[in-house]
This record gives structure tokens, C-alpha cells and sequence, in this order.
């Protein structure tokens, strides 16, 4: 045993640094910051058919006396599915097409639509996510 403390640091360090070199973190579709991309990118947009139709087809913005529980009705509240699939990946690995199920709720109205986005990775590490565009 005395012969193990006599050895430097530096040679038990050695096999950890090896191995979180090779540890490059690559995009992920299903990742919290991808998550939260996606949904920031579709409540953004103001023009959302989903969102439309659900606040248009709400019977509590319809049925709502005030006008502000009227718009509190038509607020949209978006939910990203559980299941996140990459349906390719690049070469290099810093590109991923994905796919999942995106909802809307505004009122008691619900719509769903499956959505496809992208998520990049450029070489000093920042993620990109772009949501493709889409009909209801």
C-alpha cells in the first residue's frame, strides 16, 4: 500500500481528464433549455392559428360578464408533450431535427398540433432552437 502514496496526483488525475475530454456536450432535443425555446418561440407569435382558435372557441370568453375574465379566458397556455423525438441528426452531430406534440389551452378549449423544430449547436456552444412553421 505504501507504494500507491507515493505516486503524484497528476497520474490518478490522468484517466479523469481523458475521459472528460471526450465528454463534448452535444444539443439535445428533449433538454429543458430546447423545451423552453420551442415554447417561447410559438407563445411569441401572435399570429398562432392554434392559439386563435382555441381563444375564438372558448365558451368562457363567451359566456364571461367582465371583460377582463373574458381575456384572462383567452390568455393561451401552451404545453410541450412528454414524448420529444429526434427524427435526424447531422454529421457533426450539432444538428437535430425533433418532432412532439405542442398543445393550446385558452379557456376550456383545447388544441393540439404536432410540431417540428430544429436545434443547433454552433461551434462556441450556444443553442439555437427554430420552430418550423405550421398550418391548423
Amino acid at each position: 500500500m505504501p507504494h500507491f502514496r507515493k505516486r503524484p496526483i497528476v497520474f490518478w488525475s490522468f484517466p479523469l481528464l481523458i475521459f472528460l475530454s471526450s465528454c463534448d456536450a452535444k444539443p439535445e432535443c428533449d433538454s429543458f433549455e430546447t423545451r423552453n425555446a420551442v415554447l417561447q418561440s410559438v407563445s411569441n407569435d401572435h399570429n398562432n392559428p392554434m392559439a386563435k382558435y382555441a381563444a375564438e372557441n372558448s365558451t368562457m370568453a363567451k359566456s364571461s360578464d367582465s371583460s377582463s375574465e373574458a381575456e384572462k379566458a383567452k390568455q393561451p397556455l401552451y404545453h410541450l408533450g412528454e414524448k420529444i423525438v429526434t427524427t435526424s441528426t447531422s454529421a457533426d452531430k450539432r444538428t437535430l431535427k425533433c418532432s412532439g406534440a405542442l398543445s393550446v389551452t385558452a379557456g376550456d378549449t383545447k388544441a393540439s398540433k404536432e410540431v417540428d423544430f430544429t436545434v443547433q449547436q454552433s461551434s462556441d456552444g450556444k443553442i439555437s432552437v427554430s420552430v418550423a412553421p405550421f398550418q391548423f
